[in-house]
């Protein structure tokens, strides 16, 4: 199981800017729903938002994981959001955000959840991986970087 396998450049956006962390989820989020990748914004952001609540999902070193499990999302999603400039983000670390990886999934697939969460994780633990994805303009070019870095960390 890979990233890549759950990616697409329709599900990449590149242009995250300073906001709370409503306004960076809908950065993420509208542009889904306008290309018809996402069919509903309402439904997952307020799943994404409750589980801000609970912890934010800011773990540090530049990534956040914002995620949510529900029976609005039919199957499973990986979502990056690049912010060059950073973002705040409530981040554990206190550092701004450069990169989102939003995790949707239905509850019927929780396992698999956990288990593309705790890859994220592993891969965000290298500093060059953010600062590769940092530097991407486009879905692309995010798409590739990841891909190596995944072959790399297999």
């Amino acid at each position: 199981m890979t990233l890549t396998e759950y990616l697409a450049e329709d599900r990449v956006v590149t242009d995250i800017r300073n906001d709370d962390v409503r306004g960076i989820l809908e950065q993420i989020l509208t542009p889904l729903v306008s290309r018809g990748s996402l069919a509903a914004q309402e439904p997952v952001l307020a799943a994404l938002l409750a589980r801000e609540k609970i912890l934010s999902t800011g773990i540090g070193h530049g990534i956040a994981i914002p995620h949510a499990i529900s029976a609005s999302i039919p199957e499973p999603q990986v979502i990056v959001g690049v912010s060059p400039d950073g973002a705040d983000y409530d981040s554990m670390d206190g550092e701004p955000v450069h990169v989102f990886f939003v995790l949707l999934s239905p509850p019927d697939r929780a396992g698999h959840h956990t288990r593309l969460l705790a890859r994220i994780a592993r891969l965000g633990r290298d500093p060059a991986f953010v600062e590769g994805l940092r530097s991407c303009d486009d879905g692309r070019t995010v798409i590739e970087t990841i891909a190596e870095y995944e072959r790399m960390h297999a």
